[in-house]
């Protein structure tokens, strides 16, 4: 069977859209159908079911899909060229989410900047991250370890915890961190009666009104020891590019810039 249509396929099971998966391959639509009617047939299943919300996989494409990506990345990484060299990068996409752009963005710019000139574009992490990872359009994300698709790797650095902080005679002021605490009040593990009057999703929003009011501030840790308002940290890759040169020293620059803030917060 050809390399290129189990590509194809793999890109269908994720992106859910004929029109999606030719815009990732680079490809028409129409060749990105001829591709699947021609699977389908060699497959004897019809492998995608068209609905209201897209291509929905059948019980057969949801069995072959991680066997068929993974045997496609250990191909990858077969053919991939021995020697890599991060000044021959012309791009770099990073997301992390609040408050850890404000309190490591300067420093991964830095650290990333002393081995290659490419281009990079260090973005808010949002729910929408997690899409951009598995297609490929963003290389690494920062943010919290929790529950994700399956098609996405982590791997967790550091622990982060939360203190209250500000002024306590003020108003409770709940910070929103996309894809982390938009529904729920994670604070309620140990305090039921609080209740937020003022409620921000931008970090240096929340510290401008901690002069007047209080709130949940973010801490770096490296050994979990406060468990009542505790996240994890973790570097998150498409699980089909970790092994990817590009990706593995990425994530090593990310994690050391990381654990140096710990450090570094340890210290004050």
């Amino acid at each position: 069977m050809d390399l290129n249509a189990l590509n194809v396929f793999i890109t269908l099971y994720k992106s859910g859209s004929t029109q999606r998966a030719a815009k990732l391959l680079g490809r028409s639509q129409s060749f990105v159908s001829k591709v699947l009617a021609q699977l389908r047939e060699e497959l004897n299943d019809p492998l995608f079911i068209r609905t209201a919300n897209g291509l929905q996989p059948t019980s057969y494409a949801d069995k072959i899909a991680p066997k068929i990506q993974s045997s496609i990345e250990q191909i990858n990484i077969a053919l991939e060229p021995e020697y890599f060299d991060p000044k021959n990068l012309q791009y770099i996409t990073v997301h992390i989410g609040e408050p850890l752009a404000v309190m490591m963005g300067k420093a991964l710019i830095e650290t990333i900047r002393r081995e290659t000139n490419a281009v990079i574009e260090l973005r808010q992490w949002r729910k929408t991250s997690n899409d951009g990872l598995i297609e490929g359009s963003i290389d690494i994300g920062i943010q919290t370890l929790k529950d994700r698709p399956q098609q996405l790797y982590q791997k967790k650095i550091a622990s982060g915890y939360g203190s209250l902080g500000g002024n306590l005679e003020g108003e409770f002021v709940k910070l929103i961190v996309d894809d982390l605490n938009e529904y729920v009040e994670l604070y309620r593990a140990f305090d039921e009666k609080r209740n937020p009057t003022i409620i921000v999703d931008n970090y240096m929003v929340q510290q401008e009104l901690l002069k007047n009011n209080y709130s949940y501030q973010f801490n770096l840790e490296s050994n979990g020891a406060h468990k009542n308002l505790a996240v994890d940290l973790a570097i998150i890759t498409s699980a089909a590019r970790r092994h990817e040169a590009k990706i593995v020293w990425l994530s090593e620059l990310c994690q050391k810039v990381i654990l140096e803030a710990v450090n570094n917060k340890n210290k004050i």
